[in-house]
């Protein structure tokens, strides 16, 4: 394995640059949140109407998802998108907070807030109502992503970084990424003229939020966390329609095509061999594959394209299971269970593999 200080470029300070800022970003904390309800996939089922639908059983048993955080209730599900929106609203901010807290950081030492979320409807945004409840610097940068799904970690850390470079000298010297979501503001009950990519988006999707703590270091060895490397974020052209949201004033739910795996796979490990390239390594490189837990066949396709071990995917089989597929923020789940299972050492290599709308396929190449 290549040391870091042999890698092209990732020492040398891009144009523009001030010499005194921190030239790469680490992820120095990171903590995780959601409801304190829990259901298995019969309660779900059940909630839905779909205890006796052949094919949701079917779908729902074979998905890979045991349990997940739902806020599901039947008053809840009586209600419209529309009807929902104040009290999701609060479920996000609350679990931002509750994520946040147990991150035990200052928040005046905060620069920049980005936070993301598929279902936000309204303002003012998550990121405006963190900066108001900790009572952060009134010129901390607020940002709101609406739609990034479960690219998620890629974009929302590379923006992070890049605002945070433009703060550079002032006493605010990390950012904030929040990925908050609440799947169960567009689940609905059946209906007889459902369609089936209905009952299979109801099928995995759960509840819960992640924040990470995001700052640059001078030295790699006193970084807390990983360590970004690089980054990249490719959209599939000709995909736009094979992950999208059906809202309609009675109904709504993702829809994800059936051909959607293969989509996000296709293609894949050349696109992966030539990132890793680009920094001067190979696949064998890497010690963590963090994949994101879409469902069993997003992980399968992937595991299949990079030939990668069951134990390289183990967690992200071991989140869609306990929490299934929780869109924004689902690979910072990975993260956190690939550190319990695998105790990343000093020097080892990661890569996030992200697969969200758009079709968008994320990568980020990390070092502990």
């Amino acid at each position: 394995m290549k040391a870091i200080a042999d890698l092209p470029g990732l020492r040398e300070a891009p144009l523009g640059w001030d010499d005194r800022v921190p030239r790469l970003p680490h992820i120095s904390r990171l903590a995780l949140a959601g409801p304190e309800t829990s259901f298995t996939q019969q309660d779900v089922l059940g909630l839905l109407g779909l205890s006796d639908d052949e094919f949701a059983r079917r779908i729902f048993s074979r998905c890979g998802v045991q349990r997940r955080s739902l806020t599901l209730t039947d008053d809840f599900l009586a209600t419209t998108v529309q009807g929902r929106t104040p009290a999701i609203e609060e479920h996000l901010l609350g679990y931002a907070v509750r994520a946040i807290d147990e991150l035990e950081i200052d928040p005046l030492e905060v620069g920049v807030v980005v936070s993301a979320t598929l279902y936000s409807l309204g303002g003012p945004t998550i990121a405006h109502r963190l900066v108001d409840h900790y009572e952060m610097d009134p010129s901390t940068d607020k940002y709101h992503i609406v739609g990034v799904g479960c690219a998620s970690a890629v974009p929302l850390i590379r923006l992070a970084s890049q605002a945070l470079r433009g703060r550079a000298g002032g006493p605010q010297t990390k950012a904030l990424v929040v990925a908050a979501e609440s799947m169960t503001g567009i689940l609905m009950g059946a209906a007889e003229d459902d369609e089936r990519s209905k009952t299979v988006g109801s099928s995995i999707f759960g509840d819960g939020c992640a924040a990470a703590l995001i700052e640059f270091d001078e030295e790699l060895s006193r970084a807390a966390g990983p360590v970004v490397l690089a980054s990249k974020v490719h959209q599939v052209a000709g995909t736009l329609g094979a992950v999208r949201m059906q809202l309609t004033p009675e109904d709504s739910y993702l829809h994800l095509i059936r051909e959607l795996p293969a989509l996000a796979s296709e293609g894949l490990r050349e696109l992966a061999e030539d990132f890793l390239r680009a920094n001067d390594l190979e696949p064998d490189a890497i010690d963590h594959w963090l994949v994101h837990p879409g469902g069993r066949r997003i992980i399968e396709s992937v595991q299949e394209a990079l030939e990668l071990s069951n134990e390289d995917v183990a967690a992200s089989y071991d989140v869609l299971a306990e929490h299934g597929n929780m869109g924004t923020p689902s690979i910072f789940y990975v993260m956190a269970r690939a550190v319990d299972l695998r105790k990343p050492q000093p020097g080892d290599l990661g890569l996030m593999v992200t697969v969200g709308p758009g079709v968008t396929v994320g990568l980020m190449l990390l070092r502990w």
